[in-house]
């Protein structure tokens, strides 16, 4: 009993070995540089998610932000507007890190010159094909983000809404919503 009373005092008096001092001094040192690291993260995804990024290479260079401005995803009757990352970055941590590490490629051809107006059209070809795959593999997930199926009012949509939106259908179909949808946004190019 004396043992432990004296370890706990000796705990909180200074000691006579200075380098002692250092080890919660680099204790407080790693905690700082571990919230501005998290800090600077959060600041950079939230900055990479934003339409004014994605406008930086788009404007200019195609139609893409255009059709997306006339799309009924950028203005509608509610008032509810999808930013380009809501359809086009997973919400998941882990998802949503692949998608930013593929789009490096895309950043660093279009650094490098490779994109431009004369081949942007066939490119776009190929990255729609790409879209497709990504997002029927995760089944519609960023569209289901804001169209949940089951607050759906079936009642109140035309007969041939209602038909297509049978999630019992879509199972048996092997369908997702981007097998109709597609082209919601931006126009839809004409695929091989």
């Amino acid at each position: 009993m004396e043992k432990e009373k004296t370890f706990w005092r000796k705990l909180w008096l200074p000691s006579k070995k200075k380098w002692l001092f250092g080890i919660p001094l680099g204790g407080f040192l790693a905690v700082g540089v571990g919230v501005l690291a998290l800090g600077g993260f959060q600041v950079s995804m939230h900055a990479t998610n934003a339409n004014e990024f994605c406008y930086s290479c788009h404007v200019g260079m195609d139609t893409i932000v255009e059709e997306y401005q006339q799309s009924i995803h950028f203005s509608n009757a509610t008032g509810v507007q999808a930013d380009c990352a809501d359809c086009h970055v997973p919400k998941e941590f882990l998802p949503k890190m692949w998608t930013k590490i593929r789009a490096t490629k895309d950043v660093y051809h279009m650094l490098m010159g490779k994109v431009n107006l004369e081949n942007f059209e066939e490119l776009r070809v190929h990255q729609a094909e790409v879209t497709h795959e990504i997002m029927k593999a995760r089944d519609s997930q960023e569209c289901k983000n804001c169209h949940n199926p089951e607050g759906w009012d079936t009642e109140r949509q035309s007969a041939r809404a209602r038909n297509h939106h049978d999630p019992e259908q879509w199972k048996k179909d092997d369908e997702t919503c981007v097998d109709c949808h597609m082209g919601v946004a931006h126009k839809k190019p004409a695929i091989r």
